[in-house]
């Protein structure tokens, strides 16, 4: 029998720039998008299925991805990602997905997904995810300079949305 095991403390955000040789901190912005629940994701008791929550996640990650200028071809590939289900989604129901990179090492990025359903934006799920590029012998490879120095343009831009 295994022994039971506790999972690993969850990342927090470190105050680092993120062109930094030890990583640093991710978007300040979630990126959204706006869904509604279709027929065929629901499972026999009316609630969206638990495995295609992976798929809203997922689509959430790759439009940041897309956003950051990652081609189809340069998409770095999923890792881990764990879920906490706080409430379900149910048929036609509309919801939100707000998704950001929240910090960046070297070789990783971690993601945060968050799901509320509308219109009263009542928190549905939360997402912690983290994706590494990967070489033909599936070796962690380090981030492409472009990526942190994209996301600090991004920061930039939005914080002067915010003045």
């Amino acid at each position: 029998m295994l022994p039971h095991r506790l999972p690993p403390p969850s990342r927090r955000c470190r105050r680092l720039a993120c062109n930094s040789s030890k990583g640093g901190k991710g978007m300040v912005r979630f990126h959204a998008i706006e869904l509604q629940v279709r027929e065929y994701e629901l499972d026999q008791f009316g609630i969206v299925n638990n495995a295609v929550y992976a798929n809203y996640c997922e689509t959430s990650m790759f439009q940041v991805f897309y956003m950051i200028g990652f081609s189809d071809e340069t998409l770095p590939t999923l890792l881990e990602s764990s879920y906490k289900f706080i409430s379900p989604l149910r048929k036609r129901d509309r919801f939100l997905i707000k998704g950001r990179i929240y910090e960046c090492s070297p070789a990783r990025l971690y993601f945060e997904n968050f799901i509320f359903r509308l219109p009263n934006k009542e928190l549905i799920l939360e997402n912690k995810a983290t994706a590494v590029f990967l070489d033909k012998s599936s070796h962690p490879l380090r981030l492409p300079p472009f990526v942190k120095s994209r996301i600090d343009e991004l920061n930039k831009s939005d914080k002067q949305h915010l003045l």
